[in-house]
Parts: structure tokens; sequence; C-alpha cells
């Protein structure tokens, strides 16, 4: 397909038109003034070296060379052709256990950070393989469909956390169900699920699901994540160590036994997640030593320019009509022979740089397939120094520093690409690449716009899609949390208040209290007085009388009693959490 590099310089073919207009007027000018002298005609041919029709011609050359030099300094040029490379992979789904156990720190920092590295560095690794990740507890979510965008995985890879699913637990088997589901039906191979788990609490039905799992053609591996010895979880609650219901310190462990008999049933390996490297290999070891699928995909070839070919017309005319005999001298001739040379030597050395900026994107393209991003960054760079509005070297800049997680630059430039593409898809793929960059930063009502951007204009694209429905959905969280927040900090406001109201009150108790044991005190005193003068007279309470005082005394304490058993209650006992 060919189309123009610098599609905005041909607007410089409207002089043309303006240069016929004006050589057209300067012939009807010319004609007025010879028939101001006699009959045109005979008067032209006393007009030392006139050769009729001599002018146009050349102006017919001179014109025909200028529009073949814009055309070339447009650089109509061939790519973007499709071709189908064979590319071989298959399916992988990563469940990620997501329970409050994964929070312990037998395993520095915790077992779930260390579990999303162990995830990160297998993307990193993978070439054409389709990954989808699914995260479970008590029940299993989808959290990323079977994609080839690595980066977007990863992306929704750094929001996974235990706040995500409500049900707490370890249902392995659940989250085997869900793998089931999301993987293609109509095939029983080219299918492989990683379960990466500390395994605690899983249900009974696990082994009975792996093996239908395994029946299905699923290989099933395990990655068990924690130490045999395990250790005890923190409570945020009480911000100290989580108890049980009897009060004891709750300890996780590791249930490896449970995890290489899931392995095992799944036709799998089972591996202790140590070094993430290690491990990361030989899960991909594994990966590759399955059969694998045939996958077309679609490719873009490197662009072929012909500007050069344009250019060398529009010398070679401007180089015949210098050549036309005419009344010129020759230095004049030779004077714009040197104009056009130099002309033509400007639209080479245009080129030529042209030349070199592809040079910067070619090296830059390797150098982001071996992951050196930074590398790469620095070619791109030097293109889009070369040409400023080179879409494919901002485009290519942009997801390099993406990948540095420069998410700032990366944007910048993005937005400068969709600015200055010409197509639609270019513009999609740079608004796409921008709510990716918000999402990362979980800035997600700039994220919402980016890919609603994307979508008008690419209205087929079905990441976009996805991570627009994700974005919104974690938008309508983040609403809810801060208006949950602004309720809450009304109601701290509130208990505040009335706590400070509370403390006035017991002062103002306190205060009374005090008046009246003052008062009370007097009282005594004069009580003490009156008895030290009774002192002398005998006793007039009966035996009778006193018991009768201490029956009635018996029954009070007794009431009390009671009261005191009825306030207290039953304890409630404590529900498993983690």
């Amino acid at each position: 397909m060919f189309q123009f590099q610098h599609i905005g310089h041909l607007y410089m073919l409207a002089v043309i038109p303006l240069l016929v207009v004006l050589f057209i007027a300067a012939i009807a000018w010319r004609r007025r003034r010879l028939q101001k002298l006699g009959d045109e005609k005979l008067v032209a041919t006393q007009i030392q070296g006139f050769i009729p029709g001599r002018n146009t011609f050349r102006f017919i050359l001179l014109a025909i060379a200028l529009s073949t030099i814009i055309i070339g300094w447009a650089n109509l040029r061939t790519g973007d052709k499709m071709e189908k490379t064979e590319r071989k992979g298959i399916d992988v789904i990563v469940a990620l256990d997501v329970s409050k156990s994964m929070l312990a720190k037998d395993i520095q920092p915790d077992r779930l950070t260390r579990a999303k590295q162990l995830i990160m560095r297998l993307t990193d690794k993978m070439r054409n393989d389709r990954i989808a990740l699914v995260v479970f507890a008590g029940r299993a979510y989808l959290q990323v469909p079977l994609t080839v965008d690595y980066s977007a995985a990863k992306m929704m890879l750094q929001n996974v956390s235990p706040d995500m699913v409500p049900t707490q637990g370890t249902v392995i088997g659940d989250a085997i169900d869900m793998a089931m589901q999301t993987f293609t039906q109509n095939e029983r191979k080219y299918k492989s699920l990683i379960i990466i788990t500390d395994g605690e609490d899983h249900d009974d039905q696990a082994i009975e699901k792996t093996r239908a799992a395994a029946d299905a053609g699923i290989i099933v591996h395990t990655v068990g994540i924690g130490s045999p010895q395990g250790t005890t979880l923190y409570d945020p609650e009480t911000k100290s160590v989580k108890l049980d219901e009897n009060g004891s310190p709750v300890v996780s462990k590791l249930n490896e036994e449970e995890l290489r008999s899931i392995a095992k049933a799944g036709h799998g390996t089972y591996n202790l997640l140590q070094n993430t490297d290690e491990v990361s290999d030989k899960l991909i070891n594994s990966l590759e030593g399955m059969e694998q699928k045939s996958l077309g995909s679609v490719v873009y070839s490197d662009f072929t320019s012909y500007f050069q070919y344009f250019l060398f017309v529009g010398f070679l005319i401007l180089i015949i009509e210098w050549l036309l005999p005419g009344k010129k001298k020759k230095a004049k001739a030779n004077a714009e022979l040197k104009q056009a040379v130099a002309l033509v030597l400007f639209m080479m050395l245009g080129y030529t740089v042209n030349g070199q900026t592809n040079k910067f994107i070619q090296q830059g393209n390797k150098l982001y397939d071996e992951q050196k991003y930074k590398e790469a960054a620095d070619d791109y760079a030097k293109a889009v120094a070369k040409d400023p509005n080179n879409t494919s070297g901002l485009f290519n800049l942009g997801n390099s520093l993406y990948q540095q997680k420069k998410f700032d630059e990366s944007r910048k430039v993005m937005t400068q690409t969709a600015g200055i593409s010409k197509d639609k898809t270019g513009k999609a793929a740079a608004n796409y690449n921008i709510g990716n960059s918000y999402m990362s930063q979980q800035k997600w009502d700039d994220a919402v716009s980016a890919y609603k951007q994307t979508l008008r204009n690419n209205p087929q694209d079905a990441d976009a899609k996805y991570n627009l429905s994700y974005a919104e959905e974690m938008l309508k969280k983040q609403q809810q949390q801060n208006k949950d927040k602004n309720k809450q900090d009304k109601q701290q406001n509130k208990d505040q208040k009335d706590k400070d109201k509370q403390k006035q009150q017991n002062k103002d108790q306190k205060d009374k209290d005090k008046q009246d044991n003052k008062d009370q005190n007097k009282d005594q005193d004069k009580k003490d007085d009156k008895d030290q003068q009774q002192q002398s007279q005998p006793s007039k309470l009966s035996k009778q009388q006193a018991d009768q005082l201490l029956d009635a005394l018996q029954q009070e304490e007794k009431k009390l009693q009671d009261k005191m058993k009825k306030e207290k209650g039953t304890p409630v006992k404590m529900q498993k959490d983690w």
C-alpha cells in the first residue's frame, strides 16, 4: 500500500495552479505590449532569439519539475503492509492466591509481593504465548482474559490485593474451574495452568478437579510460596498478631504435600519459590517443552521510500530546460543551473537525514526486542531529534519510556504522537498507551477518557474495551471509597464532638461529686459529734432486728450478682478470615 510520509508537504502543489495563472497573465500582458508596436506576429519575429512556443514549453517543464520535487519531498513510500508470519505458542493461565495468608512475611517482603514478582518475570520471558490471570481466595475471579498484551497484563497485576476478593480462604478448586471456563473449549492441548499459593486450608475437591482439568488437556503446575514452619499473621484491626477463636496466635504454613499432589494429578511440576529467576526459568522450560499451536500473526514490514526517483526526474527535467536554446546569456544560464543543483542537493540532504532517522529507529527496535529499553529510548530520541514529526520514532519512544515506568514522560510523547498522526489507527494506538499509563498510576478517571478516545478512532479494539470497563469499575470503587471516607471523617468529627461533650459532662459531674463529698464530710462530722455524745448510752438494736438486717443485705447482694451475670452475656465465637 502506497502512502506519503509527509503528506502535508503536498499542499505545496497548490503553487502550480497559481504559477499557471501568473504565466497566462504574463503572456496576455506581453501580447498587449506587442500590439501597441504593430502587428503582433510581425513584431515578434523581429525580436532577437525569438522561438515560437519556447517560453510556454519551458514553463511546462519547470512546472513538471517543481511538481515532481514536491512529491519527492512528501516521500511516497510503501509500507504498513501486513505480512503473515509463522508464530507458535500456547495458552497460559496464572491462578494467584490473594487470601490474607499471602500477606505473611516468612519470605520478604511478603508472599503476595514475591508471587507478583514471579509472574512479572514469567511475562518478561514469554514471546508468543497468550497469558491470562485468575485471582482466588474463597472464590475465583478472572482478572485478565487471554491476551498477548503483556504490558496490560502486568499493569493489571499491580492492582491485585486481598481486598479484591470478599470471601477469604484458599479454594483452589474454584480457581481450576475458572481456568477451564477461560480456556478454549474445542482444543484438548496447548493449555497450561500455573497455580501460585501457600496451599493452606485448600478445599477437598482440588485433586478431583485437577484430574478433570488434566483430562481436558490442561497441564497443571503448582508453585508453593511460604515456609513449612510458617509464621504469624498481622491483624490490621488490632495492630498486633492475629488470634484465633481460642485466643492463640494464628500461624500460616505452606502446605507442600497438597501442592505436590495437585501437580502430580495435573501431570505438571511443583516448585518451591525461593529464587524467582530459577523458578521462572523452570516454568518457561516446561511451557516451551509442550506441543505448541501455530498462530497467524500480523506484522508490519519496513518502509520502502521512492523519493529519490521523483527527485531524479525533477533534476533531469531542469537539465533539459537549461539545455534548450534561448536568448539568455550563458552566465545567467549557469546561475540557473547552480540554483537548480543547489535545490536538488538540499532535497537529497534532507532525505539523507531521513535515512539516518530510519537507521536510528531500526537500531532502537532491535534493542527494544532485547528488552534494553533505556538504550532503545536513546536511539528513538535521536530519530525524533532528526525528524520531530516522525510518528514511528515518537510512538516507539513512548513505549520504551513506559517500559521504564516513566509514565508521565511516556504520556507526553504519546500525546504528541496522537496529535501529529494522520490516520485513526495511529491515534488509537497512542491513546491506548496513554490510557495504560494512567492505569499504572491508578488515575482511573483519566484512563477512562483515554480509552474512550481510543474507541472513537478504532471501535473494534477489544483490549481497549476491556480496559475501559475495568477502569470504569475501579473508578466507581474509588469514588465509593472516597464517599465512605468522607462519611467516616464526618462520623469521626461527630464522635470527637460527643467525646468532648462527654468529657465536659464528666468534668461537671466530678465537680459536683467533689462538692457533694464536701457537704457529706460536714454532715459526717456532725454525726460523729452526735455519736460521741451517745456513746455512754446502751444499744437499742435487738437480736431479731440484727438478723432481719443481715437477711436484707444478703438478698441485695444476690440480686446484684444475678444482674452482673445477665450483663456479661455469652461470648461470640471467632470466625476464620484468613
